[in-house]
């Protein structure tokens, strides 16, 4: 991945992509109901009711990125989480809130469930939804029976980096175009019990191993993303980045613009202060003490993974050079 892959560079673009998603999303047409269930399975007991399923899934998502929250994270801070996420340990899904829509300033590479080749993602849309365990099966039912929560996640990838989109002959891009007129284009869905740690497929099993894979991706991504949100690497600001052209137009149309949560990397601290005074020239910066722990908090009573002692070192003006594995698990 290269820096040509540096597509989100302003806050104000979640916005934009949301409102420009959302109006797809909200037709009930043959081409939003592929999109809903690419990359699901039919559900048991759906079988010869795909079209339903279809239709609700779509309902799920319009809803979903409409009450969702909005997230952009810097180009710096997704390094990070890109970095560390393989490493991250097996934990249960705990999003910071119930529905969202996060925008990565760098698209993220990962494994394409379908083919297994490489695929970008470049935002993911969460929220909650509960699943049906028929009475007396072992399978998932969208049916009727026990009510089985869980985060539902939805993967999107700017249009120019997705095969599909590439392997067309110009007229074929122009006419995909028309039909789906949104940058943002979608990966893939998948679902993650409540109850199943990162790796775990007991409930809702992958059809195949490239399937599962993919989804073990997007669940590590989503889990580290989450961590790391509330620990001290991080700055988050509600922010309203917006112009006055933007401020005006949406006054005009009588719209309320809504506050972007920005995920930053936290300015080197402390710890990382004195460099050019003892005489060392640094290159550049790093993370320093970076090791998962699976930290209980009583207050909660869960584990959830922590990222330990990690912060900056080095000059503020020199760039970030991050490590690609970190050191094991402390339980």
């Amino acid at each position: 991945m290269t820096d040509t892959f540096l597509q989100s560079l302003h806050p104000e673009d979640v916005v934009h992509q949301r409102d420009m998603l959302l109006r797809w999303w909200s037709i009930p047409g043959e081409w939003q109901h592929d999109f809903a269930l690419q990359g699901r399975h039919p559900m048991p007991g759906w079988v010869q009711n795909r079209p339903d399923e279809a239709e609700g899934t779509r309902k799920w998502i319009e809803g979903t990125i409409r009450q969702a929250e909005l997230y952009w994270v810097s180009p710096e801070m997704t390094e990070v989480i890109t970095t560390l996420a393989p490493s991250i340990p097996d934990c249960l899904p705990q999003p910071p809130v119930e529905d969202a829509l996060v925008m990565f300033a760098k698209s993220v590479p990962g494994t394409d469930a379908e083919t297994g080749t490489e695929i970008h993602t470049s935002a993911i849309l969460w929220g909650t939804v509960n699943m049906w365990r028929g009475q007396g099966q072992e399978s998932i039912k969208l049916s009727h029976g026990t009510a089985e929560p869980c985060i539902a996640a939805e993967t999107y990838a700017w249009r120019e980096l997705v095969g599909l989109f590439r392997g067309m002959t110009s007229k074929q891009q122009k006419r995909f175009m028309e039909i789906y007129p949104n940058r943002l284009m979608p990966t893939g869905g998948s679902e993650w019990p409540m109850r199943s740690l990162t790796s775990e497929f007991d409930i809702l099993p992958a059809e195949k191993e490239t399937a599962r894979a993919s989804i073990i991706e997007d669940r590590k991504l989503l889990a580290t993303f989450w961590a790391l949100a509330s620990q001290k690497i991080v700055i988050e600001t509600r922010e309203r980045p917006y112009s006055r052209q933007v401020l005006r137009q949406a006054e005009r149309k009588g719209h309320e613009l809504p506050d972007i949560r920005v995920i930053r990397l936290r300015e080197p601290t402390s710890h990382g202060t004195g460099e050019r005074q003892s005489g060392v020239d640094w290159s550049h910066r790093w993370i320093v003490g970076t090791h998962w722990r699976n930290q209980w908090y009583p207050s909660r009573a869960e584990h959830r993974p922590k990222l330990i002692e990690a912060y900056q070192k080095g000059p503020e003006d020199k760039p970030l050079k991050l490590r690609p594995t970190v050191r094991a698990l402390v339980r």
